[in-house]
């Protein structure tokens, strides 16, 4: 015997039976509202339940079908494992048959099982035509060919039949599974005495249990405790994706709630911008470049502008791309299913899926956009989307993304992603740092690639006759990923990657091209001398930067060469920097003979003013000297009172 569990919604024109063969099969009357009784309709969603003959346990979601509650029934509509279509075999087909078929069709509904009632009151000639009629509807709208069954719910006709293909129909659906996290539209709130706050809804996805804290959204609620869950009436640990739920959570009161939240089990980021495939199956209500709608996901409504991507009209029958711009912010996810109907909520007029829930603003119909959410849209009815939902999520960042964030971007879990992402390896770059996975797309490497080929390659140009190139700091500046720490190690780690493939060398803390080599022309070789020579010449008097590009002008040597020259003395050793002084190396090598000679024989070491009298240099010179030798770890200086002593190290 099996203990699955299973979600049926009704569907229908208004005063066609809904209720009423919902309470001859349960025997649990879903018009609970002293309204509903007064007005002899549904106006709420009704909650019941049926054990079948196989031991299934069948959760009932009884939704209005009156126009003015179209938008109570899409609420219920979400969670549907099979619709159970209720036609009045005396009426016939009505405009909320067609109205509500189109809307099970657009919210992706598996299976539809019509419930011809009200079958005692005619005979079998218009039960036939009835029937006719409907599989001759279902056909016209593309649909899977239904059972359709005729009952009654005052005599009990067909009851049985009913129950039986509603068996059989669970048979044939593959139970949902989700690894996702948990999320529920709020339908109703209620307050139980000695318990407090209880909502109910369908779990779209994941699962969620006793003690978990959960976040109700949008809303600037803190976590929010599970102290109990039923269903069906029966308390249980865990409520998982498929179920209808009654939670008692503590810590929200009812002016909390507003309808079309939700509760997930962790803060997710709201959107008011989504990226769409829509169909409208409304004749009256063609579709412009832009235009305005009223937007249905489970329980949430808002007015929309939307705006065409692909085509620039959409008629009835017909299909588009577009951009949704939402009023009303919530929490969508790709895939989700959504119903639109015009700004009077008259009729309703299409529906469609998310494709992308958090997109850039698409301000232009480019066609590199186009390609991209055509692409998108090729695979939303697939089960290997995940590929070009990772590419087009990399995509909205130049930076790549760990793998955690890429989960909980995609409401996904890490371990299919990962799958998913190995099976990518020539799309994408993937670098572990420490326990996290960093992803990038290949156009972000090959972008790094030809920023450092164009740099260094400028680099080289301009210093011909230097060895050293550039750090990794100043890509990472150029990248803007400079703040960033992970962002710097992983472009340490592509650079070392292009190293290996021969592309750059290291020089020092700098990379270079690979090809790149010292050219010294007889020209510049004469500056170099020059610039070498002048340095010696000014001995133990600090050298003065302004005269030395005074004569360098009259040499007729520009400043950049000149700048290079100092470089290119500095980095071959020739000349030594402390600070922003340069020192020809012979000097301080003159320097560190007289000091070691010295302070050989007086180990207690010199003070300044004795320094100056050894070595007989200039008073401004004598700070960078004595750098210099403490940078090169030759001497170590000590305070003394008011004197600073030197020592051999």
């Amino acid at each position: 015997m099996s203990n699955s569990h299973f979600i049926i919604g009704t569907s229908g024109h208004v005063d066609h039976g809904k209720t009423s063969l919902i309470k001859a099969l349960t025997q649990i009357d879903c018009d609970t509202h002293p309204e509903e009784k007064a007005r002899g309709i549904t106006i709420n969603l009704g909650f019941s339940h049926i054990n079948l003959p196989s031991g299934r346990e069948l959760g009932i979601i009884d939704v209005p079908g009156h126009k003015d509650f179209i938008h109570t029934m899409i609420g219920g509509t979400g969670s549907m494992d099979i619709a159970l279509l209720v036609v009045a075999a005396d009426s016939g087909i009505m405009p909320q048959t067609v109205e509500h078929l189109n809307i099970l069709r657009v919210l992706g509904i598996p299976k539809v099982i019509v419930a011809l009632n009200k079958a005692d009151l005619v005979d079998n000639d218009l039960i036939e035509l009835a029937t006719d009629d409907l599989l001759q509807l279902f056909s016209e709208l593309g649909m899977e060919q239904p059972q359709v069954i005729p009952v009654s719910a005052i005599t009990g006709v067909g009851l049985s039949n009913l129950i039986n293909a509603l068996d059989r129909t669970c048979e044939t659906i593959q139970r949902r599974q989700s690894s996702q996290s948990f999320r529920m539209y709020i339908d109703r709130i209620f307050s139980v005495s000695g318990l407090g706050s209880v909502v109910t809804g369908s779990v779209l996805s994941g699962a969620i249990t006793t003690g978990q804290l959960v976040h109700l959204l949008p809303s600037k609620l803190g976590r929010l405790k599970i102290k109990s869950i039923q269903r069906h009436g029966q308390n249980v640990e865990q409520a998982v994706m498929g179920d209808r739920a009654a939670i008692n959570l503590s810590g929200i009161k009812k002016e909390d709630f507003k309808r079309g939240m939700l509760l997930c089990d962790k803060n997710q980021a709201v959107t008011a911008l989504i990226d769409a495939e829509i169909e409208i199956f409304d004749t009256q209500s063609p579709i412009g470049v832009w235009s305005n709608a009223i937007f249905y996901s489970g329980t949430h409504e808002s007015h929309v502008r939307i705006h065409l991507l692909n085509v620039d009209a959409v008629e009835n029958a017909q299909k588009a791309l577009v951009q949704i711009h939402l009023e009303k912010p919530t929490v969508l996810w790709y895939q989700d299913r959504f119903v639109l109907r015009n700004t009077s909520a008259e009729r309703t007029i299409g529906g469609g899926m998310v494709i992308d829930a958090a997109p850039l603003h698409h301000r232009k119909r480019t066609a590199k956009l186009l390609s991209q959410i055509e692409t998108l849209a090729q695979k939303i009815h697939s089960s290997d989307s995940n590929a070009n939902r990772i590419l087009t999520a990399l995509a909205k960042e130049r930076v790549p993304i760990h793998l955690k964030s890429l989960a909980d971007a995609l409401n996904e879990s890490e371990v299919e992603l990962s799958e998913t992402i190995i099976q990518m390896h020539a799309s994408l770059k993937t670098i572990q740092l420490d326990k996290e996975l960093w992803i990038s797309k290949i156009e972000l490497i090959d972008e790094i690639k030809q920023l450092l080929i164009s740099e260094l390659s400028e680099h080289h140009h301009k210093y011909p006759i230097i060895n050293e190139g550039l750090g990794t700091n100043y890509f990472s500046g150029k990248m803007a990923w400079n703040k960033t720490i992970a962002l710097q190690r992983f472009l340490e780690q592509v650079l070392l990657d292009f190293s290996k493939e021969g592309l750059i060398r290291k020089v020092g803390a700098t990379w270079v091209l690979a090809s790149h080599q010292i050219s010294i022309n007889p020209a510049m070789q004469k500056n170099i001398d020059w610039l070498s020579q002048t340095f010696l010449n000014y001995a133990l008097q600090k050298p003065v930067w302004t005269d030395i590009e005074e004569q360098a002008k009259m040499l007729k040597i520009n400043k950049e060469d000149l700048k290079m020259t100092l470089k290119y003395l500095h980095v071959q050793g020739v000349l030594i920097k402390y600070q922003d002084e340069y020192i020809h190396q012979s000097i301080i090598e003159g320097v560190k003979k007289v000091v070691k000679s010295h302070l050989s024989e007086n180990v207690q070491g010199i003070n300044l003013s004795e320094f100056r009298q050894l070595t007989d240099c200039t008073k401004k010179i004598i700070p960078t000297l004595v750098g210099i030798l403490e940078q090169q770890k030759y001497i170590k200086t000590h305070p003394d009172g008011t004197h600073t002593i030197m020592t051999l190290v």
